[in-house]
């Protein structure tokens, strides 16, 4: 609506010989509009993969089908599929539902006002199952999102790090999201959780793995996979220099790019200034370069059994200390300020997903109490 008519004005300008001015100002504002578009910049939305059950659940129920949350995952796979398959409309007219799940069709209808032109990923948090994507594509259909955008599993904790390899392959099995997709396949893979889930090193293994199987399936199925690092800055978010992290990126997985937070605590030192910014894409670009360029060697099996055990150890005596020790919730909240920065105005999102001890405060409020403590 826009480009378009300007494109005709500087057709037309340099057609009568006005070439000068066609190439001034009018130009430049032609150049921007085809790198950023009206929206400048693409901006994902996140939400947990629970709040989309929820909805569903709330759906299923008032047409009588029975309880969504309550339904195993093939039946949950087969609903899914064949109403993303049908023509007509699930959700009635006039639906109404607990706060929450209007919350998230308002979201969907939000993303088809603004249009899938202005966001970038649909990102699910707590990705457990192949249903929790077709869960946001059947809402995303329902609201008439055209074209929809893409949507992105995020793999956090240990077990979902270790079930993501299977949970693609049942997607990349799947005819509807095969056609999809389109061949092309982004997936978020959490620093902070696992590390809160499972202890550092248990974490950065899984992490390592994860992103091996991940890759070997999708060059199998013939799938470009893209990775978005949710790493944060200190070394319990996954942080530390860029170039040593993309250095040691398993073999393979830097083949598409790649996507990664820079979080909030961090990004004045790497883009506060102009050529700090260059300097910092610089980096990023001479990483990625030379990590496709020079494989790295392949890890021998002593090594990986070593890291085995250390990862199954490590783990099995942090979660006794954090999950197992009854006085530890109350130890932690004593000694660390996290009560405080949950009642701060800082974070995009609430400290804790529900009520509760340890098990339900987020991860980024989890490392930042230590920090803070230390």
């Amino acid at each position: 609506q826009l480009y378009e008519p300007l494109l005709l004005c500087y057709e037309s300008l340099c057609e009568c010989g006005e070439g000068l001015l066609a190439e001034g100002l009018l130009l430049d504002c032609l150049r921007r509009l085809e790198c950023f578009g009206l929206q400048l910049l693409r901006l994902d939305i996140r939400q947990e993969s629970g709040r989309h059950a929820q909805c569903l659940d709330a759906v299923t129920k008032s047409l009588g089908l029975g309880s969504y949350l309550e339904w195993s995952e093939e039946e949950k796979m087969r609903f899914l599929t064949a109403e993303l398959e049908s023509v007509r409309p699930l959700v009635p007219r006039g639906f109404n539902a607990d706060p929450e799940s209007v919350e998230t069709l308002a979201t969907f209808d939000m993303l088809r006002e603004m249009g899938s032109e202005s966001f970038g990923s649909y990102v699910i948090s707590m990705a457990t199952a192949p249903s929790d994507v077709l869960a946001v594509e059947l809402l995303q259909k329902e609201a008439g999102v055209h074209p929809p955008v893409p949507v992105v599993p995020l793999f956090e904790t240990k077990a979902d790090l270790e079930q993501a390899p299977a949970t693609m392959a049942a997607l990349y099995a799947h005819s509807w999201y095969r056609a999809r997709i389109q061949g092309a396949q982004e997936v978020m893979v959490g620093y902070s959780d696992s590390s809160k889930d499972a202890g550092r090193l248990c974490s950065v293994w899984e992490l390592y793995k994860c992103q091996e199987r991940l890759s070997a399936l999708s060059a199998a199925e013939g799938v470009a996979l893209t990775y978005f690092h949710g790493r944060g800055g200190s070394v319990g978010r996954g942080g530390g220099p860029q170039a040593l992290a993309l250095k040691s990126q398993p073999l393979g997985t830097l083949g598409t790019g790649f996507r990664v937070t820079v979080q909030g605590e961090v990004i004045d030192r790497e883009f506060g200034l102009p050529r700090v910014a260059q300097a910092s894409l610089e980096e990023y670009t001479a990483a990625v370069l030379a990590a496709r360029c020079t494989a790295p060697d392949a890890i021998p099996e002593p090594f990986r059994k070593a890291m085995e055990r250390l990862s199954e150890r490590s783990c099995a005596h942090y979660r006794a200390l954090v999950y197992g020790t009854p006085a530890f919730a109350d130890y932690f909240d004593d000694i660390t300020p996290g009560g405080v920065l949950g009642e701060m105005n800082l974070g995009s999102r609430p400290s804790k997903r529900r009520a509760g001890g340890v098990t339900a405060l987020r991860a980024i409020p989890w490392i930042f109490a230590w920090s803070q403590n230390r």
